[in-house]
C-alpha cells in the first residue's frame, strides 16, 4: 500500500499566491542570510516542545464513569422518595400526644407525663391531652389509652 508524498511538489501546481505577497517577495533581497546551527536547534528544540504539549494525554473521563453512575443513582433514590412521600413535608410530624417525639404514642409518652407532673404543675397547652383546660392525671390515662387500643383488624 502506498501513500501519498505530500512534498513531492506536484499537488501544489494548481495553487496562486495572492499578488500582494508575490510582490512583496520579489522585493526581498536576493542574497542568502547566515543562520547559525545552534539558532536553528533552538527553534526546532522549542518547536519539538511545545507540539509535546499539545499531545499531552487527555482527560480520563472513564475513570468518572462509577462516580457519575453513583451521583445518578443518589439522585434517582432521592426523587424516588420525595414522589412516594408526595406533598408530605420532609420533616418530622408527631402527634400532640407523642411527648418524647419518638414518631409512636405509647406508653413511654404516659410515662414522661406522669413524671412531668409528679415533679410539679403542668402548664401549657401542650400537656392538656384530653381538652379540660388542666394537665393533670386524666391527660396520662388518656395517652394510656390511646398507646393500648387495640385496632380491629377483620374477622378473627
Amino acid at each position: 500500500m502506498q501513500t501519498a508524498n505530500h512534498n513531492d511538489g506536484h499537488d501544489d501546481e494548481g495553487l496562486q499566491a495572492p499578488q500582494k505577497l508575490v510582490a512583496a517577495f520579489s522585493q526581498l533581497p536576493r542574497e542568502r542570510i547566515f543562520i547559525p546551527r545552534t539558532v536553528d536547534e533552538a527553534v526546532l528544540r522549542e518547536a519539538r516542545r511545545k507540539l509535546a504539549k499539545s499531545e499531552s494525554p487527555k482527560f480520563p473521563w472513564r475513570r468518572l464513569i462509577p462516580h457519575f453512575a453513583m451521583a445518578a443513582a443518589l439522585v434517582a433514590l432521592l426523587a424516588y422518595g420525595f414522589i412516594r412521600n408526595g406533598s408530605r413535608s420532609l420533616a418530622p410530624v408527631f402527634a400532640r400526644e407523642d411527648l418524647n417525639h419518638d414518631g409512636r404514642v405509647d406508653i413511654l409518652d404516659a410515662f414522661a407525663l406522669a413524671r412531668q407532673l409528679k415533679a410539679g404543675p403542668v402548664s401549657g397547652p401542650g400537656r392538656d391531652i384530653n381538652g379540660d383546660g388542666v394537665g393533670d392525671e386524666r391527660d396520662v390515662e388518656t395517652i394510656a389509652a390511646q398507646a393500648v387500643r387495640l385496632e380491629k383488624r377483620g374477622p378473627s
